[in-house]
């Protein structure tokens, strides 16, 4: 029986989502939860890897298991074990065709920036810019991101991991309420700190650092050595993943 979970949980805590040698992960939390209900041993499949830092609010990972469980049980159960900073959303039991990772259609992040004073609340949760941003020239840089194009440029993934940096971005959006900037993006899939990276290039762009010029031929000739600004991990938000 295959179950399907989505989940929220704080990176602060966490050395990413995905298991480590030398770190704890919130994989290895999640697995510990799952072999005191279920009492065996149970991989979990993920639907993207987050980094050190990095925040979800609607991950989704899948596990099987012969052990068929009420769900509303279920979820007591994970959320009494689980710790304060990881919460499980909901459960579904699905096909065994469902795949938490090759099922995915596209994905949603979410970034934030403090333009305003240095906010203690906001500490580990979004990233505390004291430049002055042109907000409407971030706009204007994001839109050159939508569409299809070969995104060598900004990710650290390298190229014989995947030798394909296409994707297509169907909307890169930026909203701003008060000191709070809001950078919405949604692809079919994102590269290692690709959308960070994305973030730094449009904040180079609000400080002057950068042109849209520098943006265009970036796009139009990808380099992997190209010098970016990857931002703060902290201000990244895994939304949501769509099937």
């Amino acid at each position: 029986m295959r179950y399907k979970v989505v989940c929220a949980y704080d990176g602060n805590n966490y050395a990413g989502f995905q298991s480590q040698k030398n770190a704890l992960a919130i994989q290895d939390v999640i697995e510990d939860v799952l072999y005191q209900i279920f009492r065996e041993k149970i991989r979990i499949v993920m639907s993207s890897r987050t980094d050190a830092g990095v925040h979800a609010k609607g991950q989704v990972f899948h596990f099987d298991s012969d052990q068929e469980k009420d769900l509303y049980k279920l979820k007591y159960s994970f959320n009494s074990l689980l710790p304060k900073d990881i919460h499980v959303i909901d459960i579904k039991k699905v096909s065994d065709k469902f795949h938490a990772r090759f099922s995915v259609k596209k994905k949603t992040y979410e970034y934030l920036i403090n333009t305003g004073e240095y906010d203690v609340f906001l500490n580990g949760y979004a990233y505390q810019c004291f430049y002055k941003l042109d907000l409407d020239l971030m706009k204007k840089g994001a839109k050159l991101f939508e569409g299809i194009h070969d995104f060598s440029s900004f990710n650290t993934s390298s190229l014989k991991e995947y030798p394909n940096q296409v994707r297509n971005i169907y909307e890169f959006k930026i909203t701003k309420r008060k000191d709070l900037i809001k950078i919405t993006v949604t692809s079919t899939g994102f590269l290692r700190n690709m959308v960070r990276i994305m973030v730094g290039t449009l904040i180079d762009l609000g400080r002057g650092l950068k042109t849209l010029d520098d943006i265009s031929n970036m796009l139009e000739k990808p380099q992997k050595n190209t010098r970016r600004f990857n931002a703060d991990p902290n201000g990244l938000y895994l939304k949501r993943i769509f099937y």
